[in-house]
């Protein structure tokens, strides 16, 4: 069973983990960043109220991340992004769940009326669950396609 959870120490250990991990870091495009840099980063999320983060569990054990950047009052907008960390949950569907509480998250409790990803051209998986969420392509620039969901 998938749980969200408050973003914590035990995630914070565990994506630094996952973030490092060669085809992680790929298809995330996560830049480099030190140990230091993530605990200062960590420090700052709950005074950050442009930023929501929750850690996801799979029968209690932590799998992955996903949160909600860049949000806009004005504009009721936010940035998705996300990723299952533990390779073995890969291709169980698990994606789907975590994107449909993500929305429901983004529409009821932070009233935003659209969501907005980014996601690498060659990460074909994720693209084909965006377009089943209909997610639709608005531009595609430096190797990204930039999806966007009416809510």
């Amino acid at each position: 069973m998938i749980q969200l959870e408050k973003y914590d120490e035990i995630y914070l250990k565990n994506s630094w983990r996952w973030l490092n991990d060669p085809q992680i870091k790929s298809l995330t495009d996560t830049s480099e960043f030190t140990q230091e840099q993530q605990k200062k980063w960590f420090e700052s999320i709950d005074e950050t109220p442009t930023y929501k983060i929750w850690g996801v569990s799979f029968n209690g054990g932590p799998i992955g991340v996903f949160g909600i950047k860049n949000i806009n009052d004005l504009e009721r907008t936010g940035e998705y992004w996300g990723y299952i960390g533990e390779k073995q949950y890969w291709g169980q569907g698990l994606g789907k769940i975590i994107l449909n509480e993500l929305l429901k998250i983004a529409s009821n409790e932070l009233k935003l009326e659209s969501i907005y990803l980014r996601v690498l051209v060659e990460n074909n998986v994720a693209i084909n669950l965006y377009r089943k969420f209909n997610f639709q392509e608005i531009s595609n620039e430096n190797g990204y396609i930039i999806m966007q969901k009416s809510l």
